[in-house]
């Protein structure tokens, strides 16, 4: 009977303890989040070990009723420095810390309940929507393993949405969008549907989210937003070339038309000296015939004979260079040659041509029959009332300018009755120098006239 009695006792006093130390759904600390608006306390569990969660950095603690009829103190562990909890003390956590409270009791400083208080860093996750796409799905979803994301996409506008949490609801978030290029940043607030935003092609973006209550937890996406076609590296490689490609062809087109248009200039004023050197040839055949009939008239029909007949050699030559602006200078000195010998048999002058050493006669080009009618006017004016006194000299030197020759006309007759730049193919020439000086305005002729013991006409050609 007392043993039965003993055992009886000894239960109910552990049942007692027991019931002292573990008092299911009894709690013996209240936590309150504090400090930032909108920051969330959640507990999970009850009796010995109970979870919580904050989601803001301040979190206060109080002692419940339970606490003050059973225990007596707290144990504080996993704090920097050391804490003395005490009703209505407020705690401050960074993201992932963690730190515990122990309820001891009265009596036996036994652990009656054990609370862990944890801040988890909490990121964002975020789901990107094609705005101009009727679908429900996410082309993307960031990932929550890393705090640095990275995404590529086409140009145009997107939908930001921010995925339900489990353990905390309708938190607030906070985003930023920055161009990389221009620095320029959109901003904004806001829980489930953040905003839509327009990316433009070929830029960088840099996308920082986090929840309001906690900073630490940033998550920051690099978008890159692919160009266009004609943005591409290649379009940007070919695009000069096409571009320099086409500038050459409309330079080449500029140019031959203005090369035509040069070319049909140049005609017209090659049509308008070979119609004043034309113009001559009449003149000269006319003056030949002249000195002909001259001839037979005084009965010296062998050198009239003699004289026609080198007439027809000559006169087939000029014909022949007839639609030639220009002639090489050996060539035209051989025509001359044969006019001068022709007029020489008529008036019976001494003549002779001198050439400088120095000058490349067939290198030189110089207008077809402009020595004509200067020699015809100095034996015509100087040298036919002199007979066998008369003499001709033409002279071919270097100017004394640089890149510059002359020929000299020069006859020791006198001109009593005509002035030396008068007459009809005088004009014609002074008229042709002028339009061939048109067509060569670098290289011009000028005629100058030098009257002393004699008479000198003076051709000045610029190379």
């Amino acid at each position: 009977m007392n043993l039965g009695v003993f055992i009886l006792f000894f239960v109910t006093c552990v049942q007692n303890v027991y019931c002292q130390q573990v008092q299911p759904g009894k709690s013996y600390l209240r936590f309150e989040a504090t400090e930032l608006p909108g920051s969330q306390v959640k507990e999970i569990g009850e009796g010995k070990l109970i979870k919580v969660y904050t989601s803001g950095g301040f979190i206060r603690v109080h002692t419940t009723a339970a606490f003050d009829e059973v225990a007596h103190k707290l144990s504080v562990k996993g704090l920097t420095k050391e804490t003395k909890v005490r009703e209505g003390i407020v705690v401050y956590l960074a993201a992932n810390q963690t730190f515990s409270i122990d309820v001891l009791d009265k009596k036996t400083d036994a652990i009656l309940s054990s609370y862990v208080i944890k801040r988890p860093k909490l990121i964002p996750e975020i789901k990107f929507y094609h705005q101009t796409k009727n679908s429900e799905n996410p082309f993307y979803i960031s990932s929550l393993k890393n705090d640095t994301d990275e995404l590529r996409t086409s140009a145009g506008e997107i939908k930001l949405s921010i995925s339900d949490r489990t353990d905390f609801k309708n938190m607030e978030v906070e985003y930023a969008l920055i161009n990389l290029k221009t620095r320029r940043s959109l901003r904004g607030l806001g829980k489930t549907d953040l905003a839509s935003l327009k990316l433009i092609a070929n830029t960088d973006y840099e996308l920082r989210v986090n929840y309001v209550v906690q900073k630490e937890g940033q998550h920051m996406i690099y978008i890159h937003v692919e160009p266009y076609w004609y943005q591409s590296e290649i379009i940007h490689m070919i695009l000069p070339a096409i571009i320099v490609a086409l500038g050459f062809l409309l330079i080449i087109r500029g140019l031959r038309h203005k090369i035509k248009s040069s070319e049909k200039e140049q005609q017209k004023k090659e049509e308008a000296a070979i119609r004043l050197q034309s113009l001559l040839n009449p003149h000269f055949t006319f003056n030949a015939l002249s000195s002909i009939q001259g001839l037979m008239n005084t009965d010296r029909i062998e050198e009239a004979n003699e004289y026609l007949q080198e007439f027809g050699s000559l006169l087939r030559k000029t014909l022949a260079k007839s639609q030639q602006v220009f002639n090489n200078l050996d060539q035209e000195l051989e025509m001359m040659r044969m006019y001068i010998h022709l007029e020489a048999l008529r008036f019976n002058f001494s003549w002779d041509i001198e050439l400088s050493k120095t000058l490349h006669t067939s290198d030189i080009v110089i207008p077809t029959l402009l020595l004509q009618p200067l020699i015809e006017n100095a034996i015509k004016h100087g040298l036919s009332g002199l007979g066998d006194k008369g003499r001709l000299l033409i002279i071919c030197r270097e100017g004394e300018k640089k890149d510059t020759f002359v020929i000299i006309i020069k006859d020791n007759g006198t001109w009593l009755d005509k002035k030396p730049d008068s007459g009809y193919g005088l004009s014609l020439t002074a008229e042709r120098i002028l339009t061939i000086n048109k067509l060569k305005e670098e290289q011009a002729i000028v005629l100058d006239f030098n009257i002393q013991s004699g008479t000198e006409a003076i051709l000045t050609f610029h190379n």
